[in-house]
C-alpha cells in the first residue's frame, strides 16, 4: 500500500500499585536487496551492493538458470534488469570476489491472483520499487559509500527530506536496534542508520525558558531547559526530526556516531529536548496564540501548514512516552478555534475569524483533523459542528481540487494524469500525505459520494509510478511535493508498509486496576478494522512508557478475535504505571 503513517495508536491502560558502544566492521562485506515480489513477464530490478574496490569481478545468479557477470563499476548500487518467465520462489546469488549474498523473490503469475491479490501485489511492487530509487538518490551515494557515518537526501531543507526518507525506511521494518548494537541489513544499516545520523549532525542546541503560558522546561533530570532544534524554518524542522526518532522505535539507542551537541544522549532524550523546543516555540500572543510560524517562538500569525508538522511530530512524540507539557494542548485549542473555519478548511495564516478564509486550500485539509485528535476529540463528530464541515471540505474536493474562495496555488505547473484535475489532490503529495493523516488517525474509511479514498490514493499512485522496471526508475515524476518544492525525496512521504486491515486501531483492557506491589499484572489488546471487525494475525507490541517500571515491553500475535495479552510482573515498588499498546 502507499501513503506514510508513523503516528501510532493511542490507547493506554493505566495500573495503580500498591505498598555498548556502536561498532563497525572492517571486513569485505556483499550486500542484497531485501527479500521482495514481482509479477510474472514484469520487468523487474535486482541488485546489491558490495565493500569491495570497483573493478572486482561479480557473477549474479538469478536462481532460474541464467547468470550474469562483469567487473564492479559502483559498487554502492549493482543492479540488473530481469524478466522471470514462470512463477515461483528463487534465490538470487551475488558473487563479489569471495563475498556471496542472496536473496529470495516470489514471482506471481497475475491471471491466477485475484483482482484483491493482484492489487496487493502490485502495490507491494511500487512500493518496493521506490525504496529502491530512495537508495539510488543518496547525496554523494557512490562516493560516501560505505566509510560515510552519514547519508542525505536532496530537498530545499535538507534535513526534512532526509527524516521523510528515514521514515519511510522505517514504516517497512528497516529499523536499527534497540540498543547500541550495530545494525545488519543493507537498509538498516546504510540507510536508517546514517540517515539518523545526518539529523542529528544537523541538531543544534536551544537555550529555552518558562513561557507565558507553562514551562516547555519538562521530562529531564538535567541540564533541563537546554532543548535541540533544526534551524532554518525551525518550527517545520524540528517536528519532522521528532517524526524520524519516533518512528525508529530505538529509544534505549545512543548517539555515539554522528557527534554533535547530542553526543551520548539516548534517542529518548533527545525526543524530549525537540519536543521541548517544539512546545517552548508556540505562539503566546494575538490570533497566533496557541500555534506555530515558520520558526520557533516567531511571533505572528499561526501558519497552517506548520502546524501539521507539529501536530504528527507531538503525536508521535507522545506514543513513544516523551513528555509533552499540559498547557501545549491547552493553547492550541486557541489557535484552532482561531484557524479552522466554518467551511471546514484551515487558514494560511490565522485570522481569528471562522468565517474568514486566509488563503485555504484541500492541500491542509487534513490538518483540522490531525489537530482535533490531538485535542482528544471523538468521532463520530457532531453533525453541523467544523470538524463534520471539514470532511464535506475533502469530499466536495476530492476530484476537483478547487472551489470558489480556495487559493490558486499549485502543486505543480503541470496538469494530472487525472483528466481536467489540476494536481491539488491526487499527484500533489502533500495534499495527499495530510488528508490521509486525518482520517486515517479517526480510522475514517469512506467518504460519502467518494467511496474507499484510501484505495483510490494507492491505485493513483501505482499507475502513476514512472518506470518502476529499471534501475534508474521507481519515483513519480507526475508528482511534487508540494507548491514549494519539487524534490522526489520529499515525495519518500507516501510510501508506507502493507497494513493487515486498513486503519486497524487497538484497545486495552481493562483500563485501570490496583494489584499488590510485586505481583503480576495482565493486560489485553484488541485489534479493530475501522468496521469494528477483529483483525486476526497481527502483531501487538506493548510497552509501559511511564511509572516504575518502565521499559518493560513485550509482544504478541492476535488470534481469531483479534486478541492478545501482555503480563509482566512488578518489580519496581509502588506508583501508577501506564501501559500502551502499538499497532501498525
Amino acid at each position: 500500500m502507499v501513503m506514510l503513517r508513523n503516528s501510532v495508536a493511542r490507547l493506554a491502560a493505566a495500573l495503580t500499585l500498591v505498598g555498548t558502544a556502536l561498532t563497525t566492521s572492517v571486513s569485505a562485506e556483499t550486500l542484497m536487496m531485501p527479500n521482495r515480489q514481482m509479477l510474472k513477464n514484469a520487468q523487474e530490478v535486482v541488485w546489491g551492493v558490495t565493500t569491495l574496490a570497483n573493478g572486482t569481478g561479480y557473477t549474479i545468479d538469478f536462481g532460474d538458470g541464467t547468470n550474469a557477470a562483469g567487473n564492479v563499476v559502483d559498487r554502492s548500487y549493482i543492479a540488473f534488469t530481469k524478466t522471470y518467465a514462470a512463477a515461483g520462489v528463487y534465490t538470487a546469488t551475488l558473487t563479489v570476489g569471495a563475498e556471496v549474498a542472496t536473496v529470495t523473490i516470489e514471482v506471481f503469475d497475475g491471471g491466477l491472483l485475484t483482482p484483491a491479490e493482484l492489487r496487493g501485489l502490485n502495490r507491494n511492487r511500487a512500493i518496493q520499487s521506490g525504496l529502491r530509487y530512495l537508495w539510488t538518490t543518496q547525496t554523494n551515494r557512490a562516493a560516501n559509500f560505505p566509510a560515510g557515518v552519514s547519508t542525505s537526501w536532496p530537498g530545499s531543507f535538507t534535513p526534512s527530506a532526509t527524516a521523510l526518507v528515514v521514515s519511510a525506511f522505517q514504516n517497512h521494518g528497516y529499523r536499527v536496534p534497540n540498543s547500541d548494537v550495530a545494525p545488519t541489513g543493507l537498509f538498516e544499516k546504510y540507510v536508517v542508520r546514517r540517515g539518523l545520523n545526518f539529523i542529528l549532525q544537523s541538531i543544534s542546541a536551544l537555550v529555552i525558558g518558562a513561557q507565558p503560558a507553562g514551562n516547555p522546561c519538562v521530562g529531564l533530570t538535567t541540564d533541563v531547559c537546554t532543548a535541540y532544534q533544526l534551524s532554518g524554518d525551525s518550527a517545520y524542522q524540528t517536528p519532522l526530526a521528532l517524526i524520524a526518532f519516533a518512528g525508529s522505535g530505538a529509544f534505549n539507542r545512543t548517539n555515539t556516531e554522528a557527534g554533535g551537541v547530542s553526543a551520548g544522549k539516548s534517542y529518548l532524550e533527545i525526543m524530549q529536548r525537540l519536543t521541548n523546543a517544539v512546545s517552548w516555540g508556540q505562539i503566546d500572543q494575538g490570533v497566533g496564540r496557541g500555534g506555530w510560524y515558520y520558526n520557533l517562538n516567531q511571533q505572528a500569525s499561526s501558519d497552517g501548514s506548520t502546524i501539521g508538522w507539529v501536530l504528527l511530530g507531538l503525536l508521535d512524540a507522545e506514543a513513544a512516552g516523551v513528555v509533552v507539557p499540559a498547557f501545549v494542548k491547552t493553547e492550541f485549542a486557541t489557535v484552532l478555534n482561531n484557524s479552522h473555519n466554518t467551511n471546514g478548511s484551515l487558514d494560511y495564516q490565522s485570522d481569528g475569524n471562522p468565517a474568514s478564509l486566509s488563503a485555504v486550500g484541500i492541500e491542509k485539509g487534513g490538518i483540522p483533523l490531525q489537530g482535533l485528535f490531538f485535542l482528544d476529540e471523538t468521532y463520530p463528530f457532531a453533525a453541523g459542528s467544523r470538524a463534520e464541515a471539514t470532511l464535506t471540505y475533502i469530499r466536495d474536493r476530492w476530484t476537483s481540487g478547487r472551489l470558489g474562495g480556495d487559493n490558486n496555488w499549485n502543486c505543480s505547473a503541470n496538469a494530472s494524469p487525472i483528466a481536467n484535475v489540476s494536481q491539488h489532490n491526487f499527484g500533489c503529495g502533500y495534499s495527499m500525505f495530510n488528508i490521509f493523516k486525518g482520517l486515517g488517525l479517526y480510522g475514517i474509511g469512506s467518504l460519502p459520494t467518494v467511496g474507499d479514498w484510501y484505495a483510490q490514493y494507492q491505485d493513483w499512485l501505482v499507475a502513476n509510478q514512472t518506470t518502476p522496471g529499471t534501475t534508474a526508475g521507481g519515483n513519480w515524476t507526475n508528482m511534487r511535493f508540494s507548491c514549494c518544492e519539487t524534490s522526489q525525496s520529499m515525495i519518500a512521504v507516501v510510501l508506507i508498509q502493507p497494513d493487515p486491515e486498513r486503519f486497524a486501531r487497538v484497545g486495552l483492557s481493562p483500563v485501570t486496576a490496583t494489584n499488590p506491589v510485586g505481583t503480576s499484572h495482565t493486560v489485553t489488546a484488541t485489534a479493530e478494522s475501522f468496521t469494528g471487525a477483529p483483525v486476526p494475525g497481527v502483531t501487538i507490541t506493548f510497552r509501559v512508557m511511564t511509572g516504575p517500571n518502565t521499559g518493560k515491553n513485550g509482544s504478541g500475535v492476535t488470534n481469531a478475535q483479534g486478541q492478545t495479552t501482555f503480563q509482566y510482573t512488578d518489580t519496581a515498588g509502588p506508583g501508577v504505571d501506564t501501559i500502551q499498546a502499538f499497532i501498525g
